[in-house]
Order: structure tokens, then sequence, then C-alpha cells
């Protein structure tokens, strides 16, 4: 057995109703799709009354995002009749959780932009058309939000979720696996997608999937992710996973040379030097883990 059972997979386990892996699968996609739509009626409405591009930023984070994580916790209380919190949402020490995570996950990409650097495959833009700096401050603040109800859906869906339900009915391993499999895959449709994109994306699944396991809750990485792509986004002026955010950003980076090692148009999620950092995070989790589980006998 890769991991034990133990946790937020033991607090699943109490559910009243668990799906079979496929059926899980199915349910995780309606909630993603009714989510979208119900959040694109209202989003959709409320932007064409907005011109500033942060809060349009702002609006089709949130709305784009937060009905999914609404109809995830309608099912969890209602059918399958436990706590919200029992997905990892515990009100004890929430905040520090959070911004705990949330340090690492600047850090973590801070360490991919730093190995860019030091490689000479980034430089600073020096005719950005956008804010940049001082007077992108405002901005960058008022998408913090958004990122931060954006991430943290989509760990309700695949690590507070769905990662439980299946590691409850089956075995941990299997359910960290089947919902970072997910989530890359769900990134398909992404522009300037790339096979080491998907790859990168299912690694940083595997690494907050097992901080998750490590913490037993689900605060710490939703900071993780919404630094991760904070960071990316607006404090270096990357591409997040395939999409330019022109609402603001501390500096404005360009990455040059081989689009193997940098990532490209899709951003350095598609390099290597994102491959590199992830790789390290996931193995020193997994000793943690594992040594957790040991000291558990």
């Amino acid at each position: 057995m890769l991991f034990k059972k133990r946790g937020l997979f033991r607090e699943a386990q109490e559910s009243k109703y668990l799906p079979n892996v496929f059926l899980a699968l199915i349910i995780a996609l309606g909630f993603l799709i009714a989510g979208s739509i119900i959040g694109g009626i209202f989003g959709g409405i409320l932007s064409f009354f907005v011109t500033n591009e942060a809060l349009k930023l702002l609006i089709s984070l949130v709305f784009g995002f937060i009905f999914t994580s609404i109809l995830v916790f309608v099912w969890v209380r209602y059918v399958e009749k436990r706590s919200i919190a029992s997905i990892g949402l515990k009100k004890e020490g929430a905040l520090i959780k959070f911004f705990t995570g949330f340090i690492i996950g600047f850090i973590l990409f801070a360490v991919v932009i730093l190995i860019l650097f030091i490689s000479g495959s980034v430089e600073v833009n020096q005719a950005s058309t956008y804010k940049i700096g001082a007077s992108a401050l405002g901005s960058i603040l008022i998408v913090l939000p958004g990122w931060i109800v954006q991430s943290s859906t989509e760990e309700i869906l695949s690590r507070g979720w769905l990662m439980n339900v299946i590691g409850a009915k089956y075995n941990a391993a299997l359910g960290l696996f089947v919902s970072s499999i997910l989530f890359g895959l769900l990134h398909l449709a992404n522009n300037e997608v790339s096979i080491l994109a998907i790859i990168n994306i299912v690694l940083v699944g595997l690494l907050f999937g097992l901080y998750v396991i490590k913490t037993e809750d689900l605060w710490g990485a939703c900071g993780m992710h919404a630094a991760w792509n904070w960071a990316q986004g607006n404090i270096f002026g990357l591409e997040v996973s395939g999409s330019s955010v022109n609402a603001g950003s501390l500096m404005d980076l360009e990455l040059k040379g081989s689009t193997l090692f940098t990532g490209g148009k899709f951003g350095p999620e598609a390099g290597i030097a994102t491959t590199i950092v992830l790789t390290l995070g996931i193995i020193i989790l997994l000793i943690l883990v594992r040594k957790d589980d040991h000291n558990e006998k």
C-alpha cells in the first residue's frame, strides 16, 4: 500500500454515498460544467457593465468557478450527508494554514523563475502593453480574491472531493492519481497546450494532493494554488496555463530560448524548469507522507 487511509480519506468513508471511480469522474465533470454555465450567465451580465481590466478578470475568476464550489458543498451536505469541514475545510487555524500554503506556493514558483533567470531564459519586457510596477499595485490586489476563488474551487473539486471520495472507496493512491490526471486533462483545451504542459499540470495535482494528505486539510493547498497562479500572472507577468493576464503586474517578464525548457507561450508550466521544481517538491512530500505512515504503525 503506497499510502495509508487517514485524515480526509477516513472522513470521506463516513459518507452515505460513495460513487465508483467512473461515476465520480462524471459527477465531478457535472459540477464543473454546471457551475461554469451558471457562473458564465451571471458573470457575463456583470462584466457587460465593467470596463476596468482588473475588475473584469476578478468577475471572470469568481463567477467562473464559485458555483462549482457551491454545487460540491450541496452534494457533500445533502447527498453524502457529511459536513463541509470533512473535505478539509475545518475552521480551526484556517487562515494560518491558507497563508502557510500561500507562502509555499509563491516560493515554489519563485524558484522556477530563479532557474529561468540563472539559465538566461527570461528577460524584462521593456515595451509592456499594460500597467506594471507601482502603478499596477491596485489591480494586482483587486484580482487576488479572484485567484483565491478560482484556485480554491479547483482544490475543492479535485483534492477536497474527488481524491478523497475515490481514496475512501478504493485506496488513497488511486484517489491521488485519478484526481491529478483529471486535473491535467481539464487543461487540454487551453491555448498553446503541449504534452509537457499536461504532464506538469498532472505533477501540480500530485504535489497539491500530497500536501493535502500530509497536512490532512485543504486550506494549505488552496493557498499554494492561489499563490502559484497569482505569482505567474500578476507578479511576474507571465501566461497562466496558456492565458495572458493583462490586468496589471508587478513585473512583465518574457521567456526566451528553448520552449521545451521555458514553456513558451503556454507559460512556465509547460517547461522543464517547472518539471524540475515540481518533481523535487513531490519527492520531498512523498518522503514526509511515508514517514508519517511509518510513525502511525
